[in-house]
């Protein structure tokens, strides 16, 4: 069975029949909607956020059927899954010889990664064969943006190539240097430089007789260590920092939510919001939803009541779930959809 069977048989846990499965499914693609960012810190699951962006859906559905036939969840609603004791025990029994990387944070950095992961493949292989005078070779990157980024980088960059390659060098190394010897060289062995092809994660899978996906899941594990330590500290990474620059690293928000934000600063109410930017009032509420999750400071008191978050706090406790339909069922018509989600996301994520 696949790593991702796993990833999926672990989200289904936490999600305790709670959300669908293919809320799991959102989660490890990454969509930026209000309901999975949210869903991806109430269930502890925002490690995961974007962790395998390219999966499909016709590969997601496949993966979920394995885990039916092989009895490891068992469904309790339309498109709702439990798992059962016997998955439970292979759970456990997996996690226990294939952890997840430990420096793993998709929300965390889902502005940075691809982009970071682009412009340093591609910085590597550039100044490799630079230093040895070649200027002809295919890039590891077809996407322009990255190509045009790293050009401009070494246009503006006053180092000679050598001096530039040898720093990168040495950056490198002291961020792999904080990764075991095993995933460095997972890492390491997907780069492309000067008559050196880097390997797929096919080949290094075969290589050190690991599950293809798993391979993905250290790999990125690596990258998320390497940029946890750039943004730390900056001064210590010059040219690593510099890919990160234009990044939002820190508060990984929507732009459609920071331009709502800019708004309610300025005290424009939800609904004005919503007709000057010519959204639906249930875009703006979402966007709401989004900063009461990942802005500290950011008061949800003039949506709802302090009486009416104490009494969402207290049947979320009582009920002990995160499912909106029984706690509306247990608050009553006084309390709405849209206030219980934003003490959710406030108070419980």
């Amino acid at each position: 069975m696949s790593y991702i069977a796993i990833v999926i048989l672990y989200c289904i846990e936490k999600f305790k029949g709670e959300r669908t499965v293919f809320g799991v499914y959102h989660l490890l693609v990454g969509k930026k909607s209000a309901q999975t960012i949210q869903d991806s810190k109430l269930y502890r699951l925002s490690f995961l956020f974007q962790s395998f962006s390219y999966l499909n859906k016709q590969t997601f559905s496949l993966e979920v059927k394995k885990l039916i036939e092989n009895e490891l969840i068992m469904k309790v609603d339309e498109q709702k899954y439990i798992i059962t004791t016997a998955g439970q025990e292979y759970l456990n029994e997996q996690l226990r010889e294939h952890p997840f990387p430990p420096s793993l944070n998709g929300w965390q950095f889902t502005n940075a990664t691809v982009l970071f992961i682009e412009r340093l493949t591609l910085l590597f292989q550039t100044l490799s064969n630079l230093q040895y005078f070649n200027r002809q070779f295919i890039p590891v990157t077809k996407n322009e943006a990255t190509f045009m980024w790293v050009k401009d980088y070494l246009l503006k960059n006053k180092a000679n190539r050598e001096d530039l390659a040898t720093q990168l060098y040495e950056e490198m190394k002291s961020c792999l240097q904080e990764c075991s010897k095993r995933d460095a060289d997972l890492f390491v062995l997907q780069l492309t430089g000067y008559e050196k092809i880097g390997f797929t994660k096919h080949q290094v899978a075969a290589m050190y007789e690991i599950e293809e996906s798993y391979v993905h899941l250290l790999q990125l594990g690596v990258v998320h260590k390497m940029i946890h330590l750039i943004n730390d500290q900056y001064s210590l990474f010059p040219v690593l920092s510099s890919l990160l620059k234009d990044l939002n690293v820190h508060l990984p928000i929507t732009a459609s939510t920071l331009r709502t934000f800019s708004l309610l600063k300025r005290h424009y109410s939800i609904e004005e919001i919503a007709s000057i930017r010519r959204l639906k009032v249930s875009t703006i509420e979402d966007h709401i939803a989004e900063l009461a999750l990942l802005v500290p400071d950011f008061t949800i008191d003039s949506y709802v009541s302090v009486e009416s978050q104490l009494k969402v706090k207290e049947a979320v406790n009582v009920l002990e779930t995160h499912k909106l339909k029984d706690i509306k069922e247990h608050v009553g018509e006084d309390i709405s959809y849209f206030q219980i989600r934003i003490v959710l996301a406030k108070w419980f994520a």
